[in-house]
């Protein structure tokens, strides 16, 4: 613990109040200020995506272990290494593969940015899966997917409109064209609910 105390160290503070003794000279006691110590709050899955896409990583993905998706994610960010500008991230358009999973995106200035996910062969293991997923636009996550649980084989999707509302607000947004897009699906076993897999894409709106 680091000493916040004027003269006398907290450890110095409660020793003299067990053992009887007297505070040090010229120290009151009102001058005795324990220093709080800030907790830093670990950083979350939009923030992550963001530093990948800040570095022009635009797809990724794997299994997670018992740190979660979060830990996966800050593993993947702490190994990126800055391959071009966030405006070198690909279209919000096409398939991008992935031994995970394969994600189909398109885009419309009218409709956003309708989504699927097919699961690839090695999730057959965890069988009948729950997926969730996380959407950003320019930082501002929507709320546009509820978890749906599915046998792996499914063929997942899911709307970005683009004007949606804001996660735990009661604003929208509406993307411009060039927003930053960042998706994130996370699934897991039914049946082993510890065992489960993440694929994200970074994007760029422009339709």
């Amino acid at each position: 613990m680091r000493n916040s105390l004027r003269r006398t160290g907290v450890v110095g503070c409660l020793a003299a109040m067990l053992c009887g003794a007297a505070a040090a000279p010229g120290t009151a006691a009102s001058d005795h200020r324990v220093a709080t110590t800030a907790v830093r709050e670990a950083p979350r899955p939009g923030d992550l995506l963001a530093r990948l896409g800040a570095e022009g990583v635009s797809s990724g993905g794997g299994s997670y272990g018992a740190g979660g998706v979060a830990a996966a994610l800050r593993k993947d960010a702490g190994q990126a290494r800055p391959t071009a500008a966030a405006a070198a991230l690909p279209k919000c358009r096409g398939t991008f593969k992935h031994a995970t999973a394969d994600v189909t995106l398109q885009e419309s200035m009218r409709y956003g940015i309708p989504w699927g996910v097919k699961l690839r062969p090695a999730n057959s293991r965890f069988g009948v899966v729950n997926l969730s997923a996380q959407v950003f636009a320019n930082s501002r996550q929507a709320n546009v997917y509820q978890p749906h649980v599915e046998p792996w084989r499914y063929h997942f999707h899911g709307p970005l409109p683009r004007t949606f509302h804001i996660v735990r607000s009661n604003r929208t947004y509406t993307m411009p064209r060039g927003a930053t897009v960042s998706f994130l699906w996370v699934w897991h076993s039914v049946a082993r609910p510890s065992e489960g897999a993440y694929r994200y894409v970074n994007c760029t709106f422009k339709p």
